[in-house]
């Protein structure tokens, strides 16, 4: 079994699809606290006002592309802008039911960016996402 990651995020605005994801982490022990936003806006304000907070911060956050109001694209520009700021520099993983290559090749452009996953998560590519961090 590969070690837990300290602090994994969720930002998916789709409830069931966070559930089951967040669902998988448990079963497979993968994270010590996994927390979701529904909201991309959400996380960049959590983001914000714990910047100075190491066990506050995420090491993983994973990523869906199409929200509504700040999507994934913007939530990417945004931690771009302010990542300077953060104690913490998460790992992001791309996680999208789209698998167009318009979005494919525009993850690319984020260096921020360790992969691109199509929905659904399975916990082998949970496992790959924890053991790629230790």
């Amino acid at each position: 079994m590969s070690s837990k990651i300290a602090n994994l995020w969720i930002i998916d605005d789709d409830p069931m699809s966070s559930f089951y994801i967040k669902r998988l982490a448990e079963l497979g022990e993968l994270a010590h606290i996994i927390t979701i936003y529904n909201s991309a806006q959400g996380a960049i304000d959590y983001l914000l006002h714990h910047k100075n907070s190491q066990e506050h911060l995420p090491n993983v956050i994973l990523l869906d592309i199409y929200m509504p109001e700040i999507d994934g694209w913007e939530f990417l520009a945004e931690l771009k802008k302010i990542e300077s700021l953060l104690v913490k520099k998460p790992e992001i993983y791309i996680i999208s039911s789209s698998n167009h290559p318009k979005d494919l090749s525009r993850a690319d452009t984020f260096p921020e960016v360790r992969a691109y996953f199509q929905k659904p998560v399975t916990l082998d590519i949970l496992k790959k996402v924890v053991t790629a961090l230790n």
